[in-house]
């Protein structure tokens, strides 16, 4: 990227991954329409080729991902590999929209792009990265830049089954977890409950911590669920929840001030 002048020239280096060549050409020659001095130290076909120029962690800082390759999708590439970089998806198909801004997409171009489509990509990375520029170096701007691209990892959505069924129940829709007989359910707003096949321990590294808490060794509430806190015996809490339980959900003494403080922050 070119700074103001009496400043070191930044280059701008970019990765392009698109199994069509020519296409891969033309890509290269408009970016450069627009930014002169980019450097492009790889021009990739594959999924696999891509894995594996990210596992040498390469100094990159923008990547062009054509989305139908011939060895799969793209989006195959951040399942094998950590990607480092902001990248702009280019591609004839806009089915993939949603996923691409799952990744670590900061722009979606739908072919055939033109010098403007690529302008614009090029300009809003440097917006995000002039955003994160403090006093810390440039991996850790970068670092920066990346986590804010990257979406909630969160899980969103469990699986139940029901039956011969499976249900997909969000995130959302969960009112508690609960232990009881040693199985792990979950019980919704509108008081459906399904097993699900986790521990607590396991979902509170799942679920938002902002959004849950783990009350005690048998509950785990959403934040949306407690109504009320009332003073319990032996300074505990009791939780009042707009749902049915099966038994009272106590919080204990040593718990009580984080639990309140939970509930103050969100």
């Amino acid at each position: 990227m070119n700074s103001p002048e009496g400043d070191t020239i930044q280059i701008m280096r970019i990765l392009i991954l698109e199994d069509e060549h020519r296409t891969a050409l033309d890509l290269q020659a408009t970016i450069r329409e627009v930014e002169a001095d980019a450097e492009f130290p790889a021009t990739l076909d594959t999924v696999e080729s891509a894995v594996s120029y990210f596992r040498n962690d390469p100094d990159i800082d923008l990547a062009f991902f054509d989305i139908q390759l011939a060895d799969g999708q793209s989006f195959d590439v951040f399942t094998e590999v950590e990607v480092p970089c902001p990248v702009v998806f280019c591609t004839a198909f806009d089915e993939f929209a949603l996923q691409a801004f799952r990744v670590n997409s900061v722009d979606y171009i739908l072919k055939p792009f033109d010098r403007e489509l690529i302008r614009r990509a090029l300009e809003k990375v440097k917006r995000l990265e002039n955003f994160f520029q403090k006093k810390e170096g440039k991996n850790e701007r970068l670092a920066n830049l990346l986590d804010s691209l990257r979406p909630n990892r969160s899980k969103r959505v469990f699986l139940v089954s029901q039956r011969d069924k499976i249900i997909p129940v969000p995130v959302e829709d969960i009112a508690y977890f609960y232990i009881e007989h040693e199985l792990c359910f979950l019980y919704t707003f509108d008081e459906r409950r399904y097993v699900v096949n986790h521990t607590l321990d396991e979902l509170e590294k799942l679920l938002d911590p902002q959004a849950f808490y783990r009350a005690n060794r048998q509950f785990l509430v959403h934040i949306k669920s407690v109504t009320e806190v009332e003073q319990y015996f032996a300074r505990k809490l009791l939780l009042k929840l707009n749902t049915r339980t099966r038994e009272p959900v106590v919080v204990s003494k040593a718990k009580a001030s984080d639990f309140l403080h939970w509930m103050e922050s969100r």
